[in-house]
């Protein structure tokens, strides 16, 4: 049995290969699980699903994991679209969507676009779509750096994640954020614009779907203003907040987080369904 964090890795990658999906355009996923409700995990802006694999590990036990890595999707349309793809290739109907960091705002706009494929919503370490009208100067200045530039740039803004963190997840950081085009980074930044340009702030009132919302108590990307406005737009949502695991407790405090997702998936769906 692997016991360090090096070969636990390996051994996830050799029983998870990528899927692909060609159409409508190129996408990749992991899967894993057999039993119980689909979750669609939506990572943050590297989009690599691998990097989640302590949590995918955790939550595979009592799960199906339908876990993309994101391409240089063109727009927020596009991007949605190609979630619903795989989740056809993976033949899920309705899937509990789960979201961290940017995929939150990924998870959001799917949400509200396929309210039908959406059985409930997990927003993990995130906020609310945040209108960018009046900073669009910002993506431009964005579309004009190169890309080594760009890379530079998306390793400072998230190296502050993993201050403290095992050597480990700072080499598949470091790793990750090396393998990115500047199309990539760039899509992200497009992407996160036009979810808060389309959905904004406003409360949505009743949703159709539970939803719950993961914090941080001392998370640095989302401090409190930023978790109290996720509040106000979701008022009927349950919240649980992890102290002292800053902004990736589903990497430091990955079977914790697990369970508290799989405790709100079992009282909202049926958890030790097999897969059809």
């Amino acid at each position: 049995m692997p016991t360090s964090i090096e070969s636990r890795f390996e051994a996830f990658r050799a029983a998870h290969p990528p899927i692909h999906v060609p159409r409508p355009e190129p996408w990749t996923y992991i899967r894993g699980g057999r039993e119980g409700p689909a979750v669609l995990l939506l990572g943050g802006a590297l989009g690599v699903a691998e990097f989640a694999f302590t949590a995918i590990t955790a939550l595979e036990r009592r799960a199906r994991v339908i876990a993309p890595d994101y391409p240089a999707a063109s727009d927020l349309d596009s991007l949605v679209r190609g979630l619903a793809a795989v989740l056809d290739h993976a033949g899920v109907d309705r899937a509990v969507v789960a979201g961290g960091s940017y995929g939150g705002l990924v998870a959001q706009a799917f949400a509200r676009m396929h309210p039908e494929r959406t059985h409930s919503l997990i927003l993990s370490h995130t906020g609310a779509p945040e209108p960018m009208r009046g900073r669009r100067w910002a993506v431009r200045l964005l579309e004009m750096i190169p890309e080594v530039v760009l890379r530079a740039l998306l390793r400072r803004r998230l190296a502050t994640a993993l201050r403290g963190a095992d050597p480990f997840w700072l080499e598949q950081f470091h790793a990750i954020v090396s393998g990115l085009s500047g199309a990539a980074i760039l899509s992200r930044v497009r992407i996160a614009a036009e979810a808060g340009d389309r959905f904004g702030r406003e409360p949505l009132g009743p949703v159709p779907y539970p939803v719950l919302i993961v914090e941080a108590d001392d998370d640095p990307f989302f401090p409190q203003a930023e978790r109290a406005a996720l509040h106000r737009l979701y008022p009927g949502a349950e919240v649980h907040t992890f102290h002292g695991t800053g902004h990736l407790a589903a990497v430091v405090a990955s079977e914790r987080f697990a369970s508290v997702l799989l405790d709100f998936i079992s009282r909202h769906g049926a958890l030790g369904q097999r897969e059809p």
